[in-house]
């Protein structure tokens, strides 16, 4: 019996420090327009272009990093939807977060989904009552301590998502989309 207990506690404690909330598939379809064909590009940074990621907070992205960026188009051929997927790492926590970024073509949040995060304490920002503050806002209008409700015990990571909605924002822009 003691056995069972003390691997169950190891198995509970290894799954809340790797929780998955989406696939990325799915996350991509809650922040695109639904019912139009998916493409992906690929942004691979420069010096300066790493530089410029990182001047949003919370970043060490360096020259040759790569990012994903799926974009939906209309039925006329324009770009309808932009979805960038982030992975993330606060050092001070060893804690990773994965999501999904949903932009529109004139620049505001279509929504956010969380693919993972590592940490417990910041769980809550894949709630739908948090996730929902973003639609329909430009990531200036919600900056930690400014337009965001934060979660409580988990600052840093609201900060790292406020910087990272930033930093969609402007990898969406600098992404040749055909």
């Amino acid at each position: 019996m003691k056995t069972r207990i003390a691997l169950l506690s190891v198995f509970l404690a290894a799954t809340l420090q790797a929780t998955s909330f989406s696939t990325l598939p799915a996350a991509m379809k809650q922040v695109l327009p639904a019912g139009q064909k998916t493409f992906k590009a690929k942004l691979v940074v420069d010096a300066a272009q790493a530089k410029a990621l990182n001047s949003f907070g919370h970043g060490d992205f360096l020259e040759d990093d790569e990012f994903d960026v799926f974009y939906t188009k209309d039925a006329s051929g324009k770009v309808s939807g932009v979805a960038v997927h982030l992975s993330e790492y606060l050092v001070r926590w060893k804690s990773s977060h994965s999501w999904v970024v949903g932009l529109t073509p004139d620049g505001r949040l279509t929504g956010v989904a969380v693919v993972e995060l590592s940490d417990k304490y910041a769980a809550p920002l894949a709630d739908a009552a948090f996730l929902k503050q973003f639609a329909g806002k430009t990531p200036t209008q919600v900056g930690y301590g400014k337009g965001m409700d934060a979660v409580a015990g988990a600052s840093e990571s609201c900060q790292l998502l406020s910087s990272s909605l930033q930093r969609a924002a402007w990898i969406a822009t600098h992404t040749p989309t055909p």
